[in-house]
């Protein structure tokens, strides 16, 4: 069972050791297989480590042990398309697509949205249950 989605700022966060990381560490220790990312997640994450390590071999191989080995990846269906377009319509602000699909996918899996996205701010409250991690 899921308890926990996370989103690809708290594997960031956990990556890069910044303000946040021991909190994503604490999930990994206290909810061991119950934690999860987005399909979409993969893809965001392979981009933003692309912006930032040169070394192809460390890029596969913190892609492996966030979508392999640390998380279980979530697919992304027409249930959680259909929630997530319905999040985006009652949002208070901007939430992007992806960050929608994300929190859709938390929902889908009664799970705790795990982030430091400031536009998750923007979801309607009480619809995603979050645990907000601390800015940098």
């Amino acid at each position: 069972m899921i308890t926990h989605v996370l989103d690809t700022s708290a594997l960031l966060t956990h990556y890069f050791l910044e303000r946040g990381a021991d909190e994503v560490n604490a999930l990994w220790q206290t909810h061991p297989g119950s934690l999860g990312i987005s399909a979409l997640s993969v893809a965001e994450l392979r981009g933003r480590l692309r912006e930032s390590v040169d070394d192809l071999v460390e890029r596969e191989a913190v892609l492996r042990l966030y979508s392999e080995q640390l998380t279980e990846v979530l697919d992304v269906d027409r249930v959680v398309a259909k929630l997530a377009d319905q999040l985006r319509e009652s949002a208070a602000g901007r939430l992007p697509l992806i960050d929608a699909v994300i929190a859709a996918t938390a929902m889908t899996h009664d799970a705790v949205l795990v982030h430091r996205d400031p536009h998750f701010g923007n979801l309607m409250s009480g619809r995603v249950r979050q645990f907000v991690l601390p800015s940098k």
